[in-house]
């Protein structure tokens, strides 16, 4: 009498890697603001004294102009900070998950959207680091499947993107029982 094979039980889903888009992605428009708090009011101080010696006119009309700079300002300011604070709220609820068995994507500051990519149905990865990012360490990671959802994904402002696309190609790999190669990219 025969036994008959045993299926195999397939892995039980576990997490290897979990990240958020860095901060550093926030360092331009932080930047940016910053700027426009100093050099503003700098530009309204210095700019209307020197056109005052020059004008009479807007001597006559001195309150009047100086407090609509400093509200054209303090707006400009404002909308450059709010920008930011928006930013920031997109980094923080974005979170990205790789797994043995899929790729997971969660975004969305009010409501939450989650989105999966199988392993077995990504057909590419690349990495991508501009020279800023790759001072800072971040880069982004691109996921070409042949999902009907989201056939092309990028992974934004993750630290290491060598490293995670490395581990997610050998991943995928495993999954659809390739043979694995290591190569250095």
């Amino acid at each position: 009498m025969t036994v008959p094979p045993v299926p195999a039980v397939p892995a039980a889903e576990e997490r290897l890697w979990r990240g958020t888009p860095s901060w550093a992605l926030l360092f331009g428009k932080i930047l940016r603001a910053a700027l426009a708090a100093v050099v503003l009011p700098l530009i309204l101080y210095l700019g209307y004294d020197w056109l005052a010696a020059y004008s009479p006119a807007i001597q006559e009309k001195h309150d009047i102009i100086f407090r609509v700079g400093w509200l054209i300002t303090l707006v400009v300011v404002l909308i450059l900070g709010v920008e930011v604070l928006i930013a920031l709220a997109r980094i923080k609820s974005t979170l990205y998950t790789v797994t043995n068995q899929r790729v997971i994507i969660e975004t969305g500051i009010v409501s939450k959207s989650v989105e999966d990519i199988d392993l077995r149905t990504i057909d590419d990865t690349n990495f991508q680091q501009r020279f800023l990012e790759r001072l800072l360490g971040i880069g982004n990671v691109t996921i070409v499947s042949s999902d009907k959802i989201a056939p092309m994904y990028v992974l934004r402002g993750i630290a290491d993107p060598r490293g995670i696309r490395e581990m997610i190609r050998t991943h995928v790999y495993q999954v659809s029982q390739r043979q694995l190669f290591t190569r250095a990219t």
